[in-house]
């Protein structure tokens, strides 16, 4: 099994990279893709030499190139880029693969593909040579395929005809691009609504990483199909190709890229009033709202008015339905020389101003019935070349030996898997021989898919007779779609990146390529100069997220970090600390500690205040718990709310007390009977007080044992106090009554009248 790479980071210290005050250091980090290597894009388990039988809601039916398990035809799944080392055309070594991300991080989406899809996939350079790029879809594969009703007006389980127009009541899914870099870093800010609606996207070309365009199909009859102009990091997109005349339906398109500042596409329908299937053009510069194709010689396909791109001249016939006739050197082994077949192009690659290489997948959408004699389905598949002779484009011949192709199945309907023809394809020039590179264009989705090689001469006008060499074989669970080569860094080159990906930043000096920017993103710097890079801190994140800044790469842990322009490249990173929202709230009857953003990880700690006459009942929200003070993992936003209740006063039947001496105290030991609503105890509420002689009220409480949710009460009870008998000795007798007579011996008990304080004084008035 292969292991998906793992880029690795430096840290920075002393003794590693020495700074001045002024100039910050950068990290130097290994590149992921090596400028030569091919890159291929993998559809499904993208496992090298494994596969995938424990796919979370997998469908996979064990048919095909899907095992028990895996993803199912139509599924999301991920995309997965494998590189290899090549030898020539004859061989290929595998190096490593990088898996597009699964998950959000800041404006970054997640990146997939639909599994089996025929259409999507294609990979290519940027124009600069410093991103590869293909076009997804902005969800990850296990919410999609958990779920996938969630994502349409009405149910599927396709990911393709997942819909993609905001303001409705269905979770719009985006069509994403995705930037990836040298480093193997992914930018897919570049999230669009309201294009390819309900259907593919297919490609996607920059010129310089910041100005795009994407191409695609959207629903038969609307207008979100074609190809489109935007920008990175944006939402929406400005339609190029237009609608067709008469109907306002879009003509979906497929291969969408720029060569000697003209905007080609090519094209391969059978949607729209007026079907086409040729490779155009869509201005010089490259149109940047809707192209209209006007002029004398223009090559405006008859039918079409003036929207929609302008035939290349010899490519197709004046109809714009790419019907030919073939002739013995544009036969691919299956048609021979006379018949008529239909063009269906996918990707091309100029070799030279005047030599194109188109991999024409043959089985082709258009048949030529609406508005000439109907023709068959048949196609073409294969390698064509294309010359381009004073001004008009001749296809010379067609590289096909070595593919094992069949006729598609509506042109053979016996045929239910196989290759037709080739979808994806990357080329290079060297010296006076063209290699080329390409993927197989099947039959079924989920038929075995290859890479294969092969070299012609650039200057050849008849089939030299070169055979397809087999160069690598996709994975079970897995389909190759796009090839390209692998990008490179310019001199000058200032990688950004932040950790989390997804933040925005700007650039700031003369020659640093001034802007703001979300990461990741590579700038190309004029060696030498003073750069100014600022962070805005904190950024949201999302609702409830947000992230602080830490420290640049450098450990400047202000918001602007000033660096020297690398002579040939660098990374700057800035590492932000992520921080998620506690929201409180408190029912009536008490308050709670504030809330605000706390580091992730971190523990919170929540306190409930109850007021008088309230207590506190619970926590409630991200968590349940009757804990207080509460401490909470923030691991997510979290909402907590204190809950509160009015205290109860229980129902009391009041104890009776037993009598008591004078002298004796209080004590709860003399209270008996009385019964209450709830468990609790009764006691005097001054304990330990000696009454008075006689019959009184005295206070008495109940004490609730749970004291929390029950108020306590207060209610009286009648004590008698019993007087004391008094005792007379004869002393004390001559003193009350005036004689020391021997004769009074004995005691004298009882009190005598008026001696209420027992003294045994009688009191004078």
């Amino acid at each position: 099994m292969s292991k998906v790479l793992s880029r690795t980071s430096f840290s920075l210290t002393l003794g590693v990279l020495l700074v001045s005050l002024v100039t910050a250091a950068f990290a130097q980090e290994a590149t992921t893709f090596t400028p030569g290597n091919l890159v291929v894009s993998v559809e499904g388990c993208g496992v090298n030499g494994g596969t995938c039988t424990t796919v979370p809601n997998g469908t996979g039916n064990g048919t095909g190139n899907s095992s028990v398990g895996g993803y199912g035809d139509n599924q999301a799944a991920p995309f997965t880029l494998f590189q290899y080392v090549p030898t020539g055309t004859s061989s290929v070594a595998y190096v490593n693969s990088l898996v597009l991300p699964q998950s959000a991080s800041g404006a970054n989406v997640a990146v997939s593909g639909e599994y089996g899809s025929s259409s999507e996939g294609t990979l290519q350079l940027s124009g600069n040579g410093e991103y590869l790029t293909i076009m997804g879809y902005g969800i990850d594969a296990l919410s999609f395929n958990a779920n996938p009703n969630t994502y349409s007006a009405s149910p599927n389980s396709a990911l393709g005809q997942s819909e993609s127009l905001s303001g409705q009541s269905f979770t719009a899914v985006p069509r994403v691009v995705a930037l990836i870099d040298a480093y193997g870093n992914v930018n897919s800010s570049t999230a669009i609504f309201n294009i390819f609606n309900a259907n593919n996207p297919r490609s996607v070309f920059t010129a310089d990483g910041i100005n795009i365009y994407v191409s695609g199909q959207g629903t038969s009859g609307d207008a979100t199909g074609g190809t489109f102009y935007t920008t990175l990091g944006s939402s929406s997109a400005t339609s190029i190709t237009g609608t067709d005349a008469g109907n306002g339906a879009a003509q979906d398109t497929r291969d969408v890229q720029i060569y000697n500042n003209t905007l080609y596409v090519s094209m391969d329908s059978k949607s729209g009033s007026y079907n086409r299937s040729y490779i155009g053009t869509l201005g010089s510069p490259p149109a940047t709202s809707v192209f209209s194709c006007t002029g004398v010689g223009a090559g405006c396909p008859s039918g079409d008015g003036t929207i929609g791109p302008a035939l290349m001249k010899g490519f197709g016939n004046t109809g714009g339905t790419g019907r030919e006739q073939l002739n013995a050197a544009q036969a691919n082994g299956i048609s021979p020389a006379g018949d008529y077949i239909n063009l269906s192009p996918e990707n091309y690659f100029f070799a030279s101003p005047t030599v194109l290489y188109v991999a024409d997948s043959g089985s082709p959408k258009n048949t030529s019935a609406d508005n000439e004699t109907t023709y068959t389905l048949c196609g073409a598949g294969g390698l064509q070349k294309w010359v381009n002779v004073s001004g008009t484009w001749t296809w010379e011949y067609t590289l096909y030996q070595g593919l094992n192709l069949v006729e598609n199945s509506t042109c053979n309907p016996s045929n239910t898997s196989g290759t037709t023809g080739l979808i994806g394809l990357a080329g290079v020039v060297n010296g006076s021989n063209v290699e080329l590179y390409a993927t197989n264009y099947t039959i079924s989705d989920l038929d075995p898919t290859y890479l294969y090689g092969i070299t012609d001469s650039l200057t050849a006008t008849t089939n030299p007779g070169e055979t397809f060499t087999l160069l690598a074989t996709a994975p079970p669970d897995s389909n190759f779609k796009g090839v390209a080569f692998a990008p490179a860094l310019p001199a000058g080159a200032a990688t950004i990146t932040s950790s989390p990906s997804g933040l925005t930043f700007t650039s700031a000096g003369t020659g640093c390529a001034p802007g703001t920017y979300t990461t990741p993103v590579t700038l190309t710097w004029t060696p030498g100069n003073n750069c100014e890079l600022t962070v805005a801190t904190p950024q949201s994140g999302g609702t409830g997220t947000q992230y602080a800044l830490s420290q640049w790469q450098d450990g400047t842990t202000g918001a602007t970090d000033t660096v020297t322009a690398p002579a040939t490249s660098a990374v700057y990173t800035a590492t932000f600390t992520t921080e998620y929202q506690l929201t409180t709230s408190a029912t009536t009857g008490g308050s709670v500690s504030a809330g605000g953003y706390l580091a992730s990880g971190t523990n919170a700690t929540i306190t409930a205040t109850p007021s008088a006459g309230y207590y506190f009942v619970n926590f409630t929200g991200s968590t349940t718990s009757t804990n207080n003070p509460l401490s909470l993992l923030m691991s997510a936003p979290q909402t907590i709310t204190a809950n509160f209740a009015q205290q109860v006063t229980p129902t009391v039947t009041w104890p009776m007390a037993s009598a008591i001496s004078y002298g004796q105290t209080l004590a709860s030991s003399i209270l008996s009977g009385g019964s209450s609503s709830v468990p609790g105890t009764f006691a005097f509420t001054t304990p330990g007080t000696a009454p008075s002689a006689g019959t009184a009220a005295q206070s008495v409480t109940f004490t609730p044992t749970n004291n929390s949710e029950y108020t306590t009460v207060t209610g009286t009870v009648s004590v008698t106090v019993n007087q004391l008998n008094a005792s007379v000795t004869p002393s004390a007798a001559s003193k009350i009554f005036g004689t020391a007579d021997p004769a009074l011996t004995g005691t004298l008990s009882g009190f005598l009248a008026g001696d209420s304080d027992g003294d045994l004084q009688p009191h004078r008035r």
